[in-house]
């Protein structure tokens, strides 16, 4: 078992170094944005040094253990966007700039080893992460008058500190604000999709575990807070059925929502990877947003949601990779035969685009 897991541990540790060059061409711009980014105040964001550990858990400190400690590591405090104390964690490779930078969004509940582990596999990559700490999304008390509008509001909030993280990031001066992307697992992967849909500032992207179109989401997820969530929501409106569910939750989601913004995304720069048996994000919704962007590759491996750790770091080795293709700006010729390869599945969505990984 030891072995194994070392063997596992190990299959993230591979360095590759990121390519030169210029960086990609920019894309066009989005359309105005259902969530623009708030005016940042001068000093509202303070830096402070922390240990490159934050989350106290064994992978963690084995990982690092077993990994160079060639970069730096630091606290982030700043007001979010409700005027509520937010914290992030900023991790620096210790090496000449400007860096790439990726911005990751945390899971739904719990502890935050897994956006920590998605940014320590990064940083040894050669890419700046920024990491942010969750709000509790889907809150558990009871509340008599219990709507969306809460969770929906905190998702809300997440994309527009996101917005504003953006910005600071691109003063900072070993970051390359040329070249930043998103990614996260499960719901940090859907709001790192919407990120990247909703901001052209944000070039690249990859997403684990994650699905479009919230409102179906929600109702099919076997996810246990999404269960107790939507009991409240068939309490709260005395309508059971999955029709009467997908409109109530689209009016408060819609802003939220990936497949909102998904047109926006260059399939180029995009990456799925998802779960044959996920049960909490359902491989429907994995392919609504695979279909929405335009067809990215897209990666399946045999497991459920929770069962992804034997390929947690073959997934964020694969996402490290896709990022180092697009931001190595390839040439013309590259270029135009991927933009003939997206038009041929565009044409055929049965063509070889998914790539499975058993």
């Amino acid at each position: 078992m030891r072995v194994t897991l070392l063997a596992l541990l190990a299959a993230g540790c591979t360095t590759v170094p990121l390519a030169s060059g210029p960086p990609p061409p920019r894309l066009a711009s989005r359309v105005p944005a259902a969530l623009p980014a708030p005016p940042e105040a001068p000093g509202s964001i303070t830096l402070s040094a922390e240990p490159i550990t934050v989350e106290d858990n064994w992978l963690l400190h084995l990982y690092t253990a077993l990994h160079p400690r060639n970069y730096r590591a630091f606290r982030v405090e700043f007001t979010g966007a409700d005027g509520a104390p937010s914290t992030a964690h900023f991790l620096v490779p210790d090496a000449p700039g400007p860096h790439p930078a990726v911005l990751v969004f945390p899971i739904t509940g719990g502890d935050h080893v897994v956006s920590e582990a998605l940014a320590k596999a990064l940083v040894h990559r050669g890419y700046a992460v920024l990491r942010v700490e969750r709000r509790e999304f889907f809150p558990e008390e009871e509340e008599p008058d219990f709507d969306l509008t809460l969770p929906a509001e905190r998702l809300r909030v997440s994309l527009l500190d996101a917005r504003r993280l953006i910005g600071w990031l691109g003063t900072r001066p070993e970051i390359d604000a040329q070249r930043l992307a998103s990614a996260g697992v499960s719901l940090g992967g859907i709001l790192a999709a919407s990120l990247m849909g909703l901001d052209d500032r944000i070039q690249a992207g990859f997403f684990i575990m994650a699905g479009g179109g919230l409102p179906e989401l929600m109702h099919d997820s076997r996810e246990g807070p999404l269960r107790r969530l939507r009991e409240r929501i068939f309490r709260h409106n005395g309508d059971r059925s999955r029709e009467g569910f997908i409109a109530f939750a689209r009016a408060h989601t819609e802003d939220v929502d990936p497949l909102t913004y998904a047109r926006h995304i260059d399939p180029e720069r995009a990456l799925l990877i998802s779960g044959r048996f996920d049960r909490a994000v359902p491989p429907p919704r994995t392919r609504a947003l695979w279909e929405a962007m335009g067809y990215p590759t897209w990666h399946i491996v045999p497991v459920g949601h929770y069962q992804i750790a034997p390929f947690f770091w073959w997934c964020v080795g694969r996402g490290a990779d896709h990022l180092d293709r697009v931001f190595a700006a390839p040439g013309r010729d590259e270029r135009d035969a991927a933009s003939t390869h997206v038009e041929r599945v565009r044409q055929d969505p049965g063509a070889p685009r998914i790539v499975d990984a058993q």
